[in-house]
């Protein structure tokens, strides 16, 4: 299995998770530099609520891009025997 970078290809919104690599980092979510972890798909690439907008409208953002995440592979099956 290979990394895939977010900037080429983004994970399909499904409700399964995936590992992550923040090659710069996060404070807001605690992701250190370098570090990886394995996260649910919908709540990092899914759009998530950011305040509102001058005109009070509803602003949307989307999680991973907040917690440096530049690439993402699947999650690999578990082991059947």
């Amino acid at each position: 299995m290979e990394w895939i970078k977010c900037s080429e290809q983004l994970p399909e919104l499904i409700d399964d998770l995936c590992l992550v690599y923040s090659a710069t980092g996060g404070d807001q979510y605690g992701f250190p530099v370098g570090g990886y972890d394995c996260v649910h798909v919908q709540d990092y690439f899914g759009d998530v609520t950011n305040g509102l907008s001058v005109n009070g409208e509803q602003l949307y953002t989307k999680r991973y891009l907040h917690s440096g995440i530049t690439h993402w592979m699947p999650y690999p099956k578990l082991p059947t025997d």
